[in-house]
């Protein structure tokens, strides 16, 4: 009678160790493109210059990202989570009132693209070639947009519930998110000191869309 033989089980420290050098490879990347960005320009950048910046050659850094414009997906796709983060961390945002808290999300987010304003402008434009992976029609725009629509919808589920607004559904989601790109549009054509102007448009138009959804809802 033959021995039975236990099947062999591999480690997944291997995988482990290797899927942390592939995400520190990435952000030794984005840091260097970043930095480049802010001196030269998105479109005047050249991949050779952000894998020299980077200490990696040209052929592994397309590994990792194929254009540039895969390089600023990466970039919104690690603001968006960096933005979750902390507002999951935010103790003091817990008991605000809906338009101080979707105020605080869009200031702290203006407050991270700030020292990289120009690379935004040009992400902004290169959004508006329809064959652009960061146009909003791209699945590859789409898929990071349900991460964040996710994200506000969650919020706007909790002041239901405490019955700050009536049901928006879906479409207030929606309406956030458009609403949030129309002001980065805003605060990158902003030429008061401190965008100070942006901010103020932002409080005011919360405060009037929270006053609008308690008074009648989305019935027009």
């Amino acid at each position: 009678m033959k021995k039975e033989t236990k099947p062999s089980v591999k480690k997944s420290g291997h995988g482990g160790k290797r899927d942390e050098n592939k995400a520190k490879t990435k952000k030794q990347i984005l840091e260097a493109a970043l930095d480049l960005f802010s001196k030269k320009g998105f479109y005047k950048t050249t991949t050779r210059e952000i894998a020299k910046k980077a200490k990696i050659a040209e052929g592994t850094l397309f590994n990792y990202f194929k254009t540039k414009e895969d390089l600023a997906l990466y970039f919104f796709e690690v603001e968006i989570d960096g933005l979750v983060h902390w507002y999951h961390e935010q103790d003091s945002l817990r008991s605000a009132p809906l338009p101080e808290k979707l105020f605080a999300l869009i200031h702290r987010h203006l407050e991270r693209i700030t020292p990289y304003e120009e690379f935004i402008g040009a992400v902004h434009l290169r959004a508006l070639h329809p064959v652009s992976k960061l146009n909003p029609l791209s699945l590859d725009h789409q898929e990071l947009s349900i991460r964040y629509l996710r994200f506000v919808r969650e919020i706007l589920e909790e002041a239901e519930t405490k019955e700050e607004i009536p049901p928006v559904g879906q479409f207030g989601a929606y309406g956030f998110a458009l609403f949030h790109v129309a002001t980065i549009s805003y605060w990158l054509h902003d030429v008061s000191e401190g965008k100070e102007s942006t901010l103020a448009l932002l409080d005011r138009s919360l405060k009037m869309a929270g006053t609008v959804l308690r008074k009648g809802g989305w019935e027009w």
